[in-house]
């Protein structure tokens, strides 16, 4: 009950902050609809105008709901107590050849009980005395808002939701009933005088109205699926509850507290609701200065993201190094720790449709406030162990500018389970494969637990086949790749290239680091622009090295000698890698196959050393042969 407690929490705190969205959309008894078709009356109970709302989301209002209604499915649902489809609304269906008698009557049956009450509200006693004259149709007909001589048209718009409003005197403004309190006021108190089954609430710990039938359209993407359901008339003999013989044994939830979880879910999700492929990940925390519902999905994001914006900036004028960036990242868990000092409680939630009828929790944690401790050291350790150089050419200086980060866990995810398309890297939603991996990354992060190991090997074999990315998009999966990679392999784990390690999987990388330099340089001088010999081979290489290596050394001969003297330092840097790899015995190195991440390592670091223009002159006797953008 952890999660339903601390949404009936966030629910009550918000209200008492009298937070604006909340109490405009979100009060007990309400729910969000899109009611299209505009119906005016006069005070009198005549009809004054009608008119079509066509913008989407202009046509949302909160609207009154009964427990029923909120959470209605099924060929007989129940009505909505006052605005609803045209179908439930217009008496004169047989008319034009509509078969509505029945839920009109069970509309107008159930809008007659609440005017005839101690309740009853005079502006909605006027709707009623309208829709007792059975025009509705014909009017809107007059007014152009359906037309009778198009079928389907006239059916769909019977599916469609009309809302209500009062033309008043001259000099008064009209009233529109969806955002009159008066009548919500009046039909919460309608609701509470019901008689109905009582007991003990599980949430909030009193004696209330239980609830039956609770709220759907809770993540509109989803609009038919609930968070609790229990079926137990329908199919009962053939499913098994354990020793539930009623659902009420399970859990019993009062009417005010179901009302209450389910719309401060909703209006979390709709304030700071975060799309993870199929998923909804909802990160927030009770906090008296920042608010109830404080955002804290940013844990999630690459380093920049706790990064203040002026450190940020400064980051990337300046050149980052890596004491530079923890430093900057310490000082950034620091204030997030402070931050989250401020909560009473925060919690991390996944939602999915499991079913069209279902919703199901497939993450969720909270931290009190001593485990706040814990959850910053855990997003700390995550950002320091998979930090990497992000740098990026800027054009104006000329030059390579470093920005060492973390990525997200989002990016993680799709470049491990994506493809490209388009020039982006995309996912097949139906498979719902980015956000199950999303869902196994959370826990690495918030609570410190190893990267899954499937992930790693996805991006590490991706990495393997660069023609089937642009060069930006290979570029980003190969840092992707070696932040994930790097806390498994810590001795070449490194950004900065290890030049005495004898690993044969990252001197192989390097190797061929140096092979794509040669003939990329040497293209680059001739104005051509293809792909090297390097790029071409590099599945086969990390297949079969000790076989591609003579290969690609035949291949890129003819560029070495285009290159002449300048080709000297790039042959040196490869000599010494090939002087590396006979340290190692003669059956490792033609036994050698199916190189793993070391071999991305070694390749990634050698590129990035080629980029650094002092790193160039410095091996190159005092050239300036400063890697150019490509």
């Amino acid at each position: 009950m952890g999660m339903m407690d601390l949404l009936h929490r966030t629910y009550e705190y918000a209200y008492e902050e009298n937070d604006t969205e909340l109490l405009e959309h979100y009060l007990i008894s309400q729910t969000m609809a899109a009611a299209p078709i505009v119906l005016w009356l006069d005070e009198k109970g005549e009809f004054a105008d009608a008119g079509y709302e066509s913008d989407k989301n202009k046509q949302k209002i909160s609207i009154p709901c009964t427990e029923k209604s909120a959470g209605r499915s099924g060929t007989n649902p129940c009505p909505h107590p006052l605005f609803d489809k045209l179908s439930y609304l217009a008496g004169d269906g047989a008319a034009y050849q509509i078969d509505n008698e029945k839920p009109h009557f069970t509309y107008m049956e159930q809008l007659r009980a609440w005017c005839q009450s101690e309740q009853g509200n005079n502006y909605v006693k006027t709707v009623c005395l309208y829709l007792e004259k059975n025009t509705l149709l014909h009017d809107l007909e007059r007014k152009g808002v359906i037309d009778a001589s198009k079928p389907e048209e006239l059916d769909k718009k019977c599916r469609e939701l009309v809302r209500v409003g009062i033309r008043r005197g001259i000099g008064m403004e009209d009233l529109e009933l969806w955002n009159e309190k008066s009548i919500q006021e009046d039909f919460v108190r309608y609701l509470g005088g019901r008689q109905g089954e009582k007991g003990l609430c599980y949430i909030s710990g009193q004696e209330g109205l239980l609830s039956e039938n609770h709220p759907k359209t809770i993540w509109n993407a989803n609009a038919n699926a609930k968070l609790i359901s229990a079926n137990e008339k329908e199919n009962r003999g053939l499913v098994f509850s354990g020793r539930f013989a009623t659902s009420g044994q399970a859990a019993q939830i009062s009417y005010e507290a179901s009302q209450k979880i389910h719309n401060a879910l909703k209006w979390l999700i709709q304030k700071q609701g975060q799309a993870i492929g199929d998923k909804m990940l909802v990160a927030w925390g009770l906090s008296a200065s920042n608010g109830a519902g404080s955002d804290l999905a940013q844990v999630f994001d690459g380093t920049g993201a706790l990064f203040d914006d002026e450190e940020e900036e400064s980051a990337i004028v300046n050149a980052d190094t890596q004491a530079e960036f923890a430093a900057r990242l310490k000082a950034a868990i620091f204030r997030r720790e402070q931050d989250l000092r401020h909560n009473e409680r925060i919690a991390f939630l996944v939602l999915e449709a499991a079913t069209p009828g279902r919703l199901s929790v497939c993450y969720y944690q909270e931290f009190s406030p001593a485990q706040y401790s814990e959850l910053v050291q855990n997003v700390g350790r995550w950002h320091t162990a998979h930090a990497w150089d992000y740098g990026s050419f800027d054009a104006d200086k000329k030059a390579w500018v470093k920005r060492i980060q973390s990525p997200s866990v989002l990016e993680i995810a799709r470049f491990a389970q994506g493809v490209e398309k388009n020039g982006k890297i995309e996912v097949d939603k139906e498979k719902k494969i980015e956000g199950d991996a999303i869902v196994r990354l959370l826990p690495c992060v918030t609570e410190g637990k190893a990267l899954p190991g499937d992930i790693a090997r996805k991006l590490v074999l991706k990495s393997r086949y660069p023609l089937r990315y642009s060069g930006k998009n290979w570029d980003r999966l190969l840092k992707i790749t070696c932040s994930v990679v790097r806390a498994d392999f810590k001795e070449v784990g490194t950004m900065d290239i290890n030049r005495d390690s004898i690993d044969i999987h990252y001197n192989y990388g390097r190797w061929l680091a140096c092979a794509h330099e040669m003939e990329r340089r040497a293209l680059y001088s001739a104005g051509e622009e293809r792909a090297t010999n390097a790029m071409r081979l590099f599945t086969k290489f990390a297949e079969h090295p000790n076989k591609y290596m003579s290969v690609i050394q035949n291949k890129i001969q003819v560029y070495e000698e285009k290159l002449g003297p300048k080709a000297r330092w790039i042959q040196d840097e490869r000599n010494a890698i090939a002087a590396n790899l006979v340290k190692n015995p003669l059956e490792a190195l033609t036994g050698a196959r199916h190189l793993d991440g070391r071999m991305i390592l070694g390749f990634e670091a050698q590129m990035e050393a080629f980029k650094n223009k002092a790193e160039n002159r410095r091996q190159s006797g005092g050239e300036g042969h400063e890697h150019t953008k490509e």
